[in-house]
């Protein structure tokens, strides 16, 4: 067994499945593999895609000669995967878009080692920012040319700040379904059976991270409610993804877990929720989706500022590791 594992095929696999189970912060190769079976479920055309994104933003790290510590640990394949997802979520999927899908993942890798040598100057993590970026630059040409074909959510819309909202009524399946599919909706998975898989998945790395998972997406579900927002979106879990992601981050990742920290926390969570609306109603103009960028730019403002808060205590990047690592390593 450990001379297999030492065979370059099976280092390559075991770093594509730490770089899907990265996308929500989690470096356990079993934690990936059950991601692509909860996108697989939900749809193999994304499923093919998430792999595809995958391997290629993985092997254009190798080729370029990156870190290979980096590569081992999934840090340039998580962006991949999602940049993969993302194409044949809002284009309609067609052999042509697998090209894209692998532009599109080559350039993250590109843009996480840029984004790694500016930020690290202050010790930033580049999150999701590299996924975001080259979507954007590849999405935004569209219109442009021929070669794809975009879908229905793809479209421009003017916002009206006098029109009227229709909350619609609430049940308790609102809250199931919103609580669930805002965590599958990190990967744009509208699915309650995949958010439970993925539930599952992060629990068998972290157990912490899993009830923040569950934690975040219910403080975006709420966030959005207070602020009377339509039922369909808070069901849909489309306010609850990017707190999903924030909870993770701050929740005992990047910082130590005590009661201080755990307060920033849920705040970073609240206003992860809201940016989404903003950014949305920001970008609904020009008929581009606000991807993850509200968790990246409310994340990175709370590390920032994080920088002369006393009481919120960082954790030492030559240290970082699970929450339960974490707090057995203060």
């Amino acid at each position: 067994m450990e001379v297999l594992q030492k065979t370059p095929l099976c280092r390559f696999v075991d770093a594509c499945l730490r770089g899907c189970g990265q996308v929500m912060f989690q470096n356990n190769a079993l934690t990936g593999f059950l991601f692509f079976v909860g996108i697989f479920y939900n749809s193999w055309q994304l499923g093919v895609c998430a792999v595809l994104g995958t391997a290629a933003s993985t092997l254009t790290a190798m080729a370029l000669g990156a870190d290979k510590g980096l590569i081992k640990n999934g840090l340039f394949g998580f962006n991949g995967t999602l940049a993969g997802i993302a194409l044949p979520f809002y284009f309609v999927f067609s052999p042509d878009l697998l090209i894209y899908v692998v532009l599109n993942a080559a350039l993250t890798t590109v843009i996480m080692s840029a984004l790694a040598n500016f930020l690290g100057k202050w010790g930033m993590p580049a999150l999701t920012a590299p996924f975001v970026l080259a979507t954007w630059i590849l999405m935004f040409c569209a219109s442009k040319f021929g070669f794809l074909q975009a879908g229905s959510l793809l479209s421009i819309s003017i916002p009206d700040p006098h029109a009227t909202v229709e909350i619609g009524s609430l049940s308790v399946m609102t809250f199931m379904d919103g609580i669930t599919k805002g965590i599958g909706e990190v990967m744009f998975e509208d699915s309650m059976v995949t958010g439970i898989i993925f539930i599952i998945a992060i629990a068998v790395n972290s157990r912490i991270s899993a009830l923040f998972a569950i934690f975040g997406s219910l403080i975006g579900l709420v966030t959005a409610l207070v602020m009377q927002s339509p039922e369909a979106p808070l069901r849909l879990g489309l306010y609850g993804y990017n707190s999903v992601l924030c909870a993770i981050a701050m929740g005992g990742l990047f910082y130590y877990l005590n009661w201080k920290t755990f307060l920033y926390a849920t705040f970073c969570m609240i206003i992860g929720s809201i940016a989404q609306a903003s950014i949305s109603v920001l970008l609904a103009p020009i008929g581009m989706p606000s991807l993850t960028w509200p968790f990246v730019i409310v994340t990175w403002m709370f590390m920032f500022a994080s920088h002369d808060f006393e009481h919120i205590a960082a954790v030492p990047a030559a240290v970082l590791g699970t929450p339960e690592h974490n707090l057995k390593h203060p």
